[in-house]
């Protein structure tokens, strides 16, 4: 990837919409260039999360799941689900690099660090599919909700710089198979689990989107972190920053900002209507319930 244009740093790295401080008072009380580095970091982090649910859930979860598959050609089309998958981290992560090398140039783990014990309860599930199939609905919803965000860059691509555009376009222009084949592993899965497993699973799967999605946590306050590194004297103390971020668990408007019917239209209404998910549309979705 070429170098980045000299005024790179000049430009947002995220929609705003995509990042939480905005939902919170002390964000009018930043500077222009505090919201500006806060957006840019936290766009960083955006691009890691997205790897990491890409290498840590989605690949691994495919590959097992393929010689469970009944249908031939979906099975076939986990290859090339895979594939684009492996190439959207690579690019990535190359952008990453681009963008700050220092932290990038060995790897592309910088705010994103889940412990140990995390880790091995999700590699454990993934191992289950059959056992553990709301991962399904979890990978949708990722991928139906990268789709709107890729959406968001586009539509206001000159408030970025161009590789960001660039890459988030491929990435959009990949996902629309993705969340159908998502969708077809949910219609075997899912229902051919017996119904307490499924009711499990919403508990579950409520649990996980709470823990590592819809309340900014752990990474989400190591950008903090790094925007006072960066930016010695912050005109709100990062405590105060970090208290804020941590209010947004109760607020509907955070919530509907993350699972709004216009970010992931596609799993609202397979939730609203599936078997056994009450406790996760009750939770999560319950700020759409209305017409």
């Amino acid at each position: 990837m070429k170098p980045p244009d000299p005024d790179v740093w000049e430009r947002r790295f995220i929609p705003d919409r995509l990042t939480p401080l905005p939902f919170t008072p002390v964000w009018a009380e930043l500077r222009p260039a505090e919201r500006l580095r806060y957006n840019q970091l936290h766009g960083l982090y955006g691009l890691e999360q997205i790897i990491f649910f890409e290498q840590e859930l989605i690949v691994p979860l495919l590959r097992r799941l393929q010689p469970l598959v009944r249908d031939a050609d979906l099975r076939r089309s986990l290859d090339v689900f895979i594939a684009e998958e492996q190439a959207h981290s690579a690019g990535f992560h190359a952008l990453l690099r681009m963008l700050r090398p220092a932290w990038y140039a060995h790897g592309w783990r910088h705010f994103v660090h889940p412990g140990p014990v995390a880790g091995a309860i999700l590699s454990a599930m993934i191992r289950r599919p059959r056992q553990f199939p709301f991962l399904l609905w979890l990978v949708q919803l990722l991928e139906e909700r990268t789709m709107f965000a890729s959406r968001l860059f586009l539509a206001d691509e000159s408030a970025f710089p161009a590789a960001i555009v660039a890459a988030q376009r491929q990435h959009l222009a990949d996902e629309a198979d993705h969340v159908r084949w998502d969708a077809a592993l949910i219609g075997q899965l899912w229902h051919d689990a017996p119904p307490w497993v499924r009711r499990l699973n919403d508990r579950l799967f409520s649990w996980t989107l709470g823990e590592f999605i819809a309340v900014p946590r752990r990474a989400a306050l190591r950008v903090v972190d790094e925007l006072a590194a960066d930016l010695p004297g912050l005109s709100v103390p990062p405590a105060r920053l970090k208290a804020a971020l941590r209010t947004l668990a109760g607020r509907a408007d955070f919530r509907q900002s993350v699972f709004g019917r216009d970010s992931v239209p596609r799993t609202w209404k397979q939730a609203s209507t599936a078997p056994d998910l009450r406790c996760v549309v009750s939770r999560w979705l319950a700020h759409e319930h209305s017409p």
